[in-house]
């Protein structure tokens, strides 16, 4: 009888024990949900000084890489570039783009309403360096 008692005690001991170590649906894990190129997203209105262009980029998430994001309209060419988002930058690396414009850079990330991008764009045999700002 005695036996019995000891080895019901012991069971509900250990399934007591095992119960409260269920993983808890409210633990907020820290960078476990965050994606970096949320505060990217969206349209921006660009100011390009190379010849005092103005044009709309819009960027969004690229659903084939979490880490990339796609600016289409980039430099102003009616098509997409891609970028890395590499903390609060993004990171154009050498690609062609519109009709084989080469273009290749980065832009930080200043405000929820500001992006300063310096590029190189290369058209043809001729190449130069640009700054744009993003603004929303």
């Amino acid at each position: 009888m005695k036996l019995s008692r000891l080895i019901l005690l012991f069971l509900v001991i250990a399934l007591s024990g095992l119960s409260s170590c269920a993983l808890d649906d409210e633990i907020d894990i820290p960078g476990g949900d965050s994606d970096n190129r949320t505060m990217f997203l969206g349209s921006w209105s660009v100011s390009d000084n190379a010849l005092k262009l103005n044009y709309e980029v819009t960027i969004d998430r690229d659903n084939s890489n979490s880490a990339m994001v796609v600016l289409r309209n980039f430099a102003g060419s009616g098509s997409s570039a891609s970028g890395l988002v590499v903390g609060k930058s993004i990171v154009i690396e050498s690609q062609r783009i519109g009709q084989n414009w080469q273009v290749n850079g980065s832009g930080s990330y200043k405000s929820d309403k500001r992006l300063d991008f310096n590029y190189t764009l290369q058209i043809g045999g001729s190449s130069e360096g640009r700054q744009a700002i993003f603004t929303r």
